[in-house]
């Protein structure tokens, strides 16, 4: 995931190799390029060195969901009855994980009665019950 975020293919080199300059120069999120180098102390950083600079990949962050839809649901549900407001889901693998997440996990929590199936309005505007500003209201509050 951190390898699509930096727009490097991650898959194919060895843990260890350091990225050329080149390589470097061509990463997309470059405050992290530039934390990693700083917090690895290399010009030329690896893989290893991003994934360890970032915590990307650790379970650090907070819990981690796994088992079967109903399994996951109930690991939700519990957090959610003790007070959870929302969760921010992070995938394991990419391309996959949300799919998964959308096609079985869902299912099962909108079955419980803890994930909505419809939303009232159309627009997520509509749905917070916000007025639609006017064409041009943008300008008239930075002047």
């Amino acid at each position: 995931m951190i390898g699509e975020t930096l727009n490097i293919d991650f898959a194919n080199r060895p843990y260890d190799q350091p990225f050329t300059d080149e390589e470097l120069a061509a990463v997309s999120w470059q405050s992290l390029r530039d934390k990693v180098i700083q917090v690895s102390g290399k010009k030329n950083p690896s893989v290893r060195d991003f994934v360890e600079a970032s915590g990307r990949g650790t379970l650090n962050d907070g819990p981690c969901f796994v088992g079967t839809p109903a399994q996951v649901a109930d690991q939700m549900q519990e957090w959610f009855e003790n007070a959870c407001d929302g969760f921010v889901l992070s995938g394991t693998t990419v391309p996959g994980t949300y799919e998964d997440i959308v096609r079985l996990v869902i299912p099962e929590l909108q079955h419980r009665g803890l994930f909505r199936k419809e939303y009232p309005g159309k627009t997520l505007r509509d749905t917070l019950g916000l007025a639609r500003p006017n064409a041009g209201d943008w300008k008239k509050k930075g002047a």
